[in-house]
Protein backbone atom coordinates (compact mmCIF):
# COMPACT_ATOMS: atom_id res chain seq x y z
CA UNK A 1 0.00 0.00 0.00
CA UNK A 2 2.63 2.45 0.62
CA UNK A 3 4.17 1.63 -2.64
CA UNK A 4 1.25 2.51 -3.95
CA UNK A 5 0.89 5.90 -2.30
CA UNK A 6 4.43 6.51 -3.18
CA UNK A 7 3.30 6.44 -6.81
CA UNK A 8 0.11 8.40 -6.74
CA UNK A 9 1.89 11.39 -4.63
CA UNK A 10 4.90 11.26 -7.45
CA UNK A 11 1.82 11.61 -9.62
CA UNK A 12 0.23 14.51 -7.90
CA UNK A 13 3.47 16.15 -8.33
CA UNK A 14 3.60 16.07 -12.01
CA UNK A 15 2.55 20.02 -13.71
CA UNK A 16 -0.14 17.89 -15.82
CA UNK A 17 -2.16 16.77 -12.35
CA UNK A 18 -1.26 19.45 -9.96
CA UNK A 19 -4.62 20.95 -8.73
CA UNK A 20 -5.91 17.32 -7.98
CA UNK A 21 -6.14 15.57 -4.99
CA UNK A 22 -5.68 12.06 -3.46
CA UNK A 23 -9.31 10.98 -4.02
CA UNK A 24 -9.12 12.25 -7.38
CA UNK A 25 -6.00 10.84 -8.51
CA UNK A 26 -7.19 7.72 -7.10
CA UNK A 27 -10.71 7.41 -8.94
CA UNK A 28 -9.21 8.16 -12.11
CA UNK A 29 -6.71 5.52 -12.12
CA UNK A 30 -9.34 2.95 -11.04
CA UNK A 31 -10.85 3.85 -14.12
CA UNK A 32 -7.95 3.24 -16.26
CA UNK A 33 -5.57 0.31 -17.13
CA UNK A 34 -2.53 0.97 -14.95
CA UNK A 35 1.01 -0.27 -17.40
CA UNK A 36 3.90 0.23 -14.45
CA UNK A 37 7.08 -0.70 -16.43
CA UNK A 38 10.51 -1.53 -15.00
CA UNK A 39 13.58 -0.18 -16.55
CA UNK A 40 17.24 -0.89 -16.30
CA UNK A 41 20.06 2.48 -17.23
CA UNK A 42 20.12 2.29 -21.15
CA UNK A 43 16.53 0.73 -21.51
CA UNK A 44 15.00 2.72 -23.90
CA UNK A 45 11.34 4.05 -23.00
CA UNK A 46 10.39 5.35 -26.41
CA UNK A 47 12.37 5.89 -29.91
CA UNK A 48 12.09 9.12 -32.06
CA UNK A 49 9.05 9.52 -34.75
CA UNK A 50 6.66 6.84 -32.84
CA UNK A 51 3.10 7.64 -32.87
CA UNK A 52 2.37 8.99 -29.35
CA UNK A 53 -0.26 6.22 -28.41
CA UNK A 54 0.22 6.70 -24.82
CA UNK A 55 0.64 9.36 -21.88
CA UNK A 56 4.41 7.93 -20.47
CA UNK A 57 4.57 9.58 -16.73
CA UNK A 58 8.37 8.99 -15.12
CA UNK A 59 8.04 7.89 -11.66
CA UNK A 60 11.16 7.08 -11.21
CA UNK A 61 14.90 7.81 -12.66
CA UNK A 62 16.55 10.07 -14.60
CA UNK A 63 15.88 10.36 -18.43
CA UNK A 64 18.37 10.77 -21.38
CA UNK A 65 16.79 11.96 -24.12
CA UNK A 66 19.14 11.46 -27.72
CA UNK A 67 17.69 13.86 -30.81
CA UNK A 68 19.17 12.37 -34.39
CA UNK A 69 19.15 15.72 -36.91
CA UNK A 70 16.66 14.34 -39.70
CA UNK A 71 19.55 15.11 -42.59
CA UNK A 72 22.11 12.86 -40.21
CA UNK A 73 23.99 16.28 -39.35
CA UNK A 74 24.51 15.64 -35.41
CA UNK A 75 22.93 13.27 -32.51
CA UNK A 76 22.51 16.15 -29.42
CA UNK A 77 21.91 14.08 -25.56
CA UNK A 78 21.29 15.67 -23.06
CA UNK A 79 20.47 14.52 -19.52
CA UNK A 80 17.02 15.26 -17.46
CA UNK A 81 16.08 15.33 -14.10
CA UNK A 82 12.95 15.32 -12.82
CA UNK A 83 11.67 14.86 -16.55
CA UNK A 84 7.71 14.18 -14.96
CA UNK A 85 5.43 13.23 -18.36
CA UNK A 86 7.01 12.44 -21.67
CA UNK A 87 5.77 15.37 -24.37
CA UNK A 88 2.55 14.82 -23.81
CA UNK A 89 1.98 18.24 -25.87
CA UNK A 90 2.53 15.43 -29.08
CA UNK A 91 -0.49 13.46 -28.21
CA UNK A 92 -2.37 16.02 -29.91
CA UNK A 93 -2.47 18.23 -33.35
CA UNK A 94 -0.82 17.23 -36.73
CA UNK A 95 2.17 15.73 -35.88
CA UNK A 96 1.45 13.50 -33.38
CA UNK A 97 4.94 11.53 -32.53
CA UNK A 98 8.04 11.79 -30.34
CA UNK A 99 10.39 14.34 -31.61
CA UNK A 100 13.16 12.07 -30.38
CA UNK A 101 14.20 8.74 -28.17
CA UNK A 102 14.09 8.83 -24.50
CA UNK A 103 16.06 6.32 -22.65
CA UNK A 104 17.06 5.67 -18.73
CA UNK A 105 19.99 7.38 -17.47
CA UNK A 106 19.50 4.81 -14.54
CA UNK A 107 16.75 2.33 -13.31
CA UNK A 108 13.22 3.53 -13.23
CA UNK A 109 9.86 3.08 -13.86
CA UNK A 110 7.65 4.85 -16.18
CA UNK A 111 3.39 4.68 -15.88
CA UNK A 112 1.94 4.32 -19.34
CA UNK A 113 -1.62 5.58 -19.86
CA UNK A 114 -3.75 4.81 -23.39
CA UNK A 115 -4.22 7.99 -25.23
CA UNK A 116 -7.58 7.38 -25.63
CA UNK A 117 -8.14 6.58 -21.70
CA UNK A 118 -6.45 9.57 -21.19
CA UNK A 119 -9.18 11.54 -22.79
CA UNK A 120 -12.12 10.46 -22.06
CA UNK A 121 -11.15 10.11 -18.27
CA UNK A 122 -8.56 12.50 -17.42
CA UNK A 123 -9.23 15.79 -20.55
CA UNK A 124 -12.91 15.48 -18.17
CA UNK A 125 -11.62 17.27 -15.46
CA UNK A 126 -11.17 20.75 -15.64
CA UNK A 127 -8.40 20.87 -14.24
CA UNK A 128 -6.47 18.59 -15.66
CA UNK A 129 -7.13 20.23 -19.51
CA UNK A 130 -5.92 23.86 -17.97
CA UNK A 131 -2.62 21.74 -16.82
CA UNK A 132 -2.89 20.87 -19.94
CA UNK A 133 -3.05 24.05 -21.71
CA UNK A 134 -0.75 25.66 -19.97
CA UNK A 135 1.66 22.91 -20.58
CA UNK A 136 1.38 23.62 -24.94
CA UNK A 137 1.34 27.20 -24.54
CA UNK A 138 4.43 27.36 -22.82
CA UNK A 139 6.11 25.62 -25.22
CA UNK A 140 4.67 27.45 -27.60
CA UNK A 141 5.89 30.55 -25.88
CA UNK A 142 9.37 28.99 -25.24
CA UNK A 143 9.96 28.30 -28.87
CA UNK A 144 8.74 32.12 -30.25
CA UNK A 145 11.24 33.52 -27.58
CA UNK A 146 13.99 31.23 -29.20
CA UNK A 147 12.99 32.46 -32.68
CA UNK A 148 12.45 36.16 -31.18
CA UNK A 149 16.34 36.43 -29.95
CA UNK A 150 18.28 39.05 -31.03
CA UNK A 151 21.67 38.83 -33.06
CA UNK A 152 24.10 36.70 -32.27
CA UNK A 153 27.48 38.66 -31.99
CA UNK A 154 29.74 35.99 -31.28
CA UNK A 155 30.49 32.64 -32.45
CA UNK A 156 29.91 31.55 -29.36
CA UNK A 157 26.57 32.67 -28.75
CA UNK A 158 25.54 31.17 -32.07
CA UNK A 159 26.45 28.01 -31.24
CA UNK A 160 25.20 28.11 -27.86
CA UNK A 161 21.62 29.07 -29.85
CA UNK A 162 22.19 26.24 -32.27
CA UNK A 163 22.16 24.05 -29.13
CA UNK A 164 19.33 25.36 -27.34
CA UNK A 165 17.35 25.35 -30.46
CA UNK A 166 17.51 21.52 -30.68
CA UNK A 167 17.65 20.87 -27.06
CA UNK A 168 14.43 20.47 -23.89
CA UNK A 169 15.85 22.54 -21.57
CA UNK A 170 18.89 25.20 -21.29
CA UNK A 171 19.70 23.46 -18.63
CA UNK A 172 21.94 20.37 -17.18
CA UNK A 173 24.40 17.72 -18.93
CA UNK A 174 24.63 17.78 -22.78
CA UNK A 175 26.73 16.18 -25.88
CA UNK A 176 26.84 16.53 -29.17
CA UNK A 177 28.44 14.48 -31.90
CA UNK A 178 28.86 16.60 -35.12
CA UNK A 179 31.90 17.02 -37.32
CA UNK A 180 33.49 20.60 -37.16
CA UNK A 181 32.73 21.39 -40.78
CA UNK A 182 28.93 21.02 -40.26
CA UNK A 183 28.84 22.82 -36.99
CA UNK A 184 30.66 25.50 -38.76
CA UNK A 185 27.76 25.67 -41.95
CA UNK A 186 25.25 25.66 -39.06
CA UNK A 187 26.17 28.93 -37.96
CA UNK A 188 27.16 30.33 -40.79
CA UNK A 189 31.01 30.35 -40.15
CA UNK A 190 34.62 29.29 -41.01
CA UNK A 191 35.75 26.10 -39.87
CA UNK A 192 39.06 27.49 -38.50
CA UNK A 193 36.91 30.06 -36.43
CA UNK A 194 34.36 27.90 -35.08
CA UNK A 195 37.38 25.29 -34.22
CA UNK A 196 39.16 28.25 -32.23
CA UNK A 197 36.07 28.84 -30.72
CA UNK A 198 35.59 25.69 -28.97
CA UNK A 199 39.26 25.42 -28.12
CA UNK A 200 38.76 28.67 -26.14
CA UNK A 201 35.75 26.92 -24.17
CA UNK A 202 37.04 24.07 -23.59
CA UNK A 203 40.29 26.07 -21.71
CA UNK A 204 37.87 27.71 -20.09
CA UNK A 205 36.61 24.14 -18.71
CA UNK A 206 32.63 24.88 -20.46
CA UNK A 207 33.25 21.72 -22.54
CA UNK A 208 35.22 19.03 -23.56
CA UNK A 209 36.34 18.08 -26.81
CA UNK A 210 36.48 14.72 -28.16
CA UNK A 211 37.06 12.69 -31.68
CA UNK A 212 33.35 13.15 -32.68
CA UNK A 213 32.39 16.22 -31.01
CA UNK A 214 32.00 18.13 -27.51
CA UNK A 215 30.42 17.67 -24.00
CA UNK A 216 29.07 20.45 -22.35
CA UNK A 217 28.99 19.20 -18.49
CA UNK A 218 26.40 22.24 -17.74
CA UNK A 219 25.04 24.04 -20.71
CA UNK A 220 23.86 27.26 -18.71
CA UNK A 221 27.56 28.00 -18.58
CA UNK A 222 28.04 28.12 -22.37
CA UNK A 223 24.42 29.89 -23.15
Amino acid sequence: MSTELTMFERLLQLPLFQGLTNLEISELMSHVRLDFVNYQAGDEIVGQDEPCKQLYCIINGDVMAEYRDPQGRFVLREKLKNLGIIEPFNMFGMYQKFSRTYLFDSDGITLAIDKQQFFRQFLARDIVRMNMLNISCNKFQQTQKLLCHGADNTIAEKIAKFIKANSITDKGHKSIDINMKVLADIVHETRLNVSKTLNDLQNKDIITLNRGGFIIPEVQSII
